[in-house]
């Protein structure tokens, strides 16, 4: 069962704490038990205690999420180790985790590859840029973009992971 999600970003003040954050509010909009997942997120190069960009809490703010009191984490051992499922937004995050904790192959993912699994039909490619862009330095604007961009992936992934939950409780 996937119940501890970790959201891995660079720097964890835009990107992985705008996901965190939507998908603690996706788990309320759909009436899920928080103490059933536990919704983490770090960065590879993150220094923790920083705090979310200005931009990256007004983005949050704009898709009904509160993450300025939100202080970035490092990425860790023991973070990698308690997730069930890694969810990052780079190719270089998914390679610098894969290198680092060669353990952990079978649950590292980009998020818009693992949201657009299962909508393939056999003819259909993926989409090739599955890459959540960093809006670090960049206007507010890019900020809604990647902000809306994670929220409709994450929505995917969330309905992906109850029903995989769902057919996993069900053969016990």
């Amino acid at each position: 069962m996937i119940k501890t999600i970790l959201f891995v970003c660079t720097g964890n003040t835009c990107r992985s704490a705008i996901a965190e954050g939507i998908f603690k509010k996706l788990l309320k909009v759909k009436e899920i038990n928080k103490n059933s997942y536990c919704i983490l997120s770090a960065g590879i190069s993150a220094l923790p205690g920083m705090n979310p960009t200005p931009e990256a809490i007004s983005a949050a703010s704009e898709q009904g999420v509160d993450i300025s009191q939100y202080k970035a984490l490092k990425l860790q051992e023991g973070l990698v180790k308690k997730a069930d499922l890694i969810l990052v937004m780079s190719h270089r995050h998914e390679e610098y985790i894969r290198r680092k904790f060669p353990f952990v192959q079978n649950k590292v993912f980009l998020v818009k590859k693992y949201a657009q699994k299962s909508e393939l039909k056999n003819n259909q490619s993926m989409d090739e840029n599955y890459e959540i862009v960093d809006p670090i330095n960049r206007p507010i604007d890019f900020y809604r973009v990647i902000a809306t961009d994670l929220r409709i992936n994450l929505e995917k992934i969330i309905d992906k992971i109850i029903k995989l939950n769902n057919k996993y409780s069900g053969e016990i």
